[in-house]
C-alpha cells in the first residue's frame, strides 16, 4: 500500500519599517498548498522594493502579486509534472524575467526608476527550489544544527567580499552597501539565481530582507536561530523576537523575515531518492553548460 499523509509546517512572518523609514517597501507571502499530483507545498516569496519613495513600496508589490497567481495558476500543475524541478527552474525564471519587463516597462512609461529585489523559496518534497535576483537571503538550518546561506548577493558590497577586496564585517557598515548590481526592473536583464537541493523534515528556513540580515554575521544568525530552536517557542514567537532583537540594534532599513520548516514528509524509497538525486545532478550541468559562454563573454570584454 502506498503511504502518504499530509505534511505539516511550522512557519511565522514578522515586518517593520524600521526605526527612519516612514514607509516599508518590502513585501512577502507565505503560501501553503496541493499539487495537481496530491503531494503538500509550500512557498515563501519576498521582494524589498527600490527607491525610498511610494514607487519601490509599488515595484515589490507588483512583484509579490505576481507571484501568487503563479503560484495558484501554474506551480500545482507544473508540480505534477515527471521532471518537476526543472520545470518548476524553467517557468520561475520565465516569471522572474515577465516581473522585470513590467516594472522596467512602467519606469519608462514613468521616466522615473522602479525596481525590487525578488526571492522565491519553493519546497516540494524531498526538493527545495529558489529563484532570487538581489539581496535578500534564504537560510538553511538541518536537524543536525548546520546552518548554511543558500543564496548569493547581489550587490556591490557582497562583489567585493567575494573578491576579497573587502572584510564581511566592513560590507555591513560600508556606505554602498545596499547598491544592487541585479534587480527586477534595471535598464539591464537580470542574472536570475536558481538553486535546487533536497530537504527533510525538520529543516528551518530563513527568508529575510537586508535590513535584518545586515546587522547581523552569518555565524550570528545561525547561532540566533539555534537559541530561538532551544526556547521551544512557535515560528511566529521566534519571528516577532527576532525581528524585535533587530529593532534593538536600532534597525534603519525595512526589516522582513519568515521561518518555514516541515514536520512531517512523505516517505521517499531509495529509488526515488537516487533518481532526484540524478536529476538535481543534470540540472546543475546544465546550468553550468549554459553559463560558460556567458562568462567568457564577460573575460573577453575585460580584456577588450
Amino acid at each position: 500500500m502506498k503511504k502518504t499523509f499530509a505534511v505539516h509546517w511550522r512557519y511565522g512572518a514578522a515586518t517593520h519599517s524600521g526605526w527612519f523609514r516612514t514607509l516599508n517597501e518590502d513585501r512577502s507571502l507565505l503560501r501553503m498548498g496541493t499539487g495537481r499530483d496530491g503531494k503538500p507545498y509550500a512557498a515563501a516569496v519576498i521582494a524589498d522594493g527600490m527607491g525610498g519613495t511610494a514607487d519601490g513600496g509599488w515595484a515589490s508589490e507588483v512583484a509579490v502579486q505576481r507571484v501568487k497567481a503563479w503560484l495558484e495558476d501554474r506551480l500545482p500543475t507544473l508540480l505534477a509534472a515527471s521532471d518537476r524541478t526543472e520545470v518548476v527552474e524553467q517557468e520561475a525564471e520565465k516569471l522572474f524575467r515577465s516581473i522585470h519587463r513590467e516594472i522596467r516597462d512602467a519606469a519608462n512609461q514613468r521616466n522615473c526608476v522602479l525596481g525590487t529585489t525578488l526571492t522565491l523559496l519553493i519546497l516540494a518534497e524531498p526538493v527545495y527550489t529558489i529563484v532570487h535576483v538581489g539581496d535578500c537571503r534564504v537560510y538553511r538550518l538541518k536537524s543536525n544544527g548546520h546552518c548554511d546561506r543558500l543564496t548569493r548577493d547581489h550587490s556591490w558590497a557582497a562583489d567585493q567580499v567575494r573578491s576579497g577586496r573587502m572584510s564581511e564585517k566592513r560590507a555591513r557598515t560600508h556606505p554602498r552597501r545596499h547598491v544592487l548590481l541585479q534587480s527586477l526592473g534595471m535598464r539591464k536583464d537580470p542574472d536570475i539565481y536558481i538553486r535546487s537541493g533536497l530537504y527533510s523534515a525538520h529543516t528551518l528556513f530563513l527568508i529575510s530582507s537586508d535590513g535584518f540580515h545586515d546587522l547581523y554575521s552569518d555565524q550570528a544568525v545561525a547561532a540566533m536561530i539555534r537559541k530561538q530552536l532551544q526556547s521551544k517557542a512557535d515560528a511566529q514567537e521566534m519571528c516577532d523576537d527576532l525581528l524585535s532583537k533587530a529593532l534593538n540594534k536600532k534597525a534603519e532599513d525595512n526589516i522582513s523575515l519568515m521561518l518555514l520548516e516541515p514536520l512531517r514528509t512523505i516517505p521517499v524509497s531509495i529509488t526515488r531518492h537516487v533518481n532526484i538525486r540524478v536529476q538535481l545532478c543534470i540540472l546543475i550541468l546544465k546550468r553550468i553548460r549554459r553559463a560558460i559562454p556567458v562568462l567568457l563573454r564577460k573575460i573577453k570584454s575585460g580584456f577588450m
